[in-house]
């Protein structure tokens, strides 16, 4: 069965990972198993932050340390962290829109659930759209105009694009399998996302206008959760082929000539992010026995433990350290 720490506010961020590799794969049953990690201080580099005098890269995480699902955010320095949502239902899957550098976020706050956003000069939430049922994963493009999201209209489920508020629609992949977790590319040309059009989970690629999917992962392990790195040039993604077997963090450059290990653990480790500098990927992880946000380099060196909570931390992104208010 699924681990206890998966709860229901959990299933809209890990929905397509949780269905597909429980069936596939069977892997959630693995045993959670310790392996303390050091704190991030440990590594030489991060003085340099409070020497030059600039803030160290922040994330957004949804964390259920309160009991719900919250958002907070955090640097990676591990000295500065604050609780950004206080609604009495879950918020989640935050996400930052970079041309118009606001935060949004889905939640479930009543009687308006739905898309949300704020700015970090005002910690006040703004109902943007309701987020229709059988709407699924969906992404904001990163001028904040436009959503990807995946939906099931004719007996699977495919990648759609529309505004904020669903006019507007156009579909963007057309297969008798499912396709999901889309990810914009950082000029909202192209569109990363995840298909079983192969019999397993693979990463393709698409013009946001149309076009001929690209498999880039060609692998016949479960890829997913594809993320882009700030300049376009690479994804990373979860997946469980060799050497590990169980989902760990992989990159692959953006026509998948080149794939990358970056993490081999027992445990499992999953939805990857890159810092926009480029110098800092966050990803999630069970491997201190329960669900933590870590640190890493881009090459898979220097990996840390960030959060240390007993609830679940987890789906963290970046955002701008100097438009952080703490």
């Amino acid at each position: 069965g699924l681990p206890s720490m998966i709860t229901t506010a959990r299933l809209s961020l890990l929905y397509e990972w949780i269905t597909h590799l429980a069936v596939l794969t069977g892997i959630l049953s693995l045993a959670m198993m310790g392996c303390g990690g050091a704190p991030l201080e440990d590594d030489p580099t991060v003085g340099m932050w409070s020497e030059a005098g600039v803030a160290p890269p922040a994330f957004v995480f949804m964390s259920e340390r309160t009991g719900q699902g919250d958002l907070y955010v955090m640097d990676i320095s591990g000295a500065r962290m604050r609780r950004l949502t206080f609604a009495p239902e879950p918020d989640f899957a935050p996400r930052w829109a970079s041309e118009t550098e606001l935060l949004y976020f889905l939640s479930e706050r009543r009687p308006d659930p739905g898309f949300y956003r704020m700015s970090f000069d005002r910690d006040t939430a703004v109902f943007v759209a309701p987020n229709p049922v059988g709407r699924n994963a969906p992404e904001p493009s990163p001028d904040g105009e436009w959503i990807a999201y995946a939906a099931g209209r004719n007996g699977n489920q495919d990648i759609y694009v529309s505004r904020l508020d669903g006019t507007g629609e156009r579909r963007i992949t057309s297969h008798e399998s499912d396709d999901g977790q889309p990810a914009w590319s950082p000029d909202g040309r192209t569109l990363a996302f995840t298909s079983f059009r192969d019999r397993n989970s693979e990463i393709y690629t698409i013009d946001v206008w149309g076009g001929t999917p690209r498999n880039i992962t060609r692998n016949r392990s479960n890829d997913t959760n594809p993320s882009w790195s700030p300049d376009g040039t690479q994804i990373l993604f979860d997946s469980t082929r060799p050497p590990g077997g169980n989902p760990d963090i992989f990159v692959s450059d953006r026509l998948g000539t080149t794939v990358r290990n970056l993490t081999n653990h027992g445990n499992v480790d999953l939805i990857a992010s890159w810092s926009p500098d480029g110098n800092w990927i966050t990803f999630q992880s069970s491997r201190d026995g329960d669900w933590e946000v870590y640190v890493m380099r881009p090459d898979g060196s220097g990996q840390r433990r960030l959060t240390h909570s007993r609830g679940f931390d987890g789906d963290a992104h970046w955002v701008p350290a100097d438009k952080v208010r703490w």
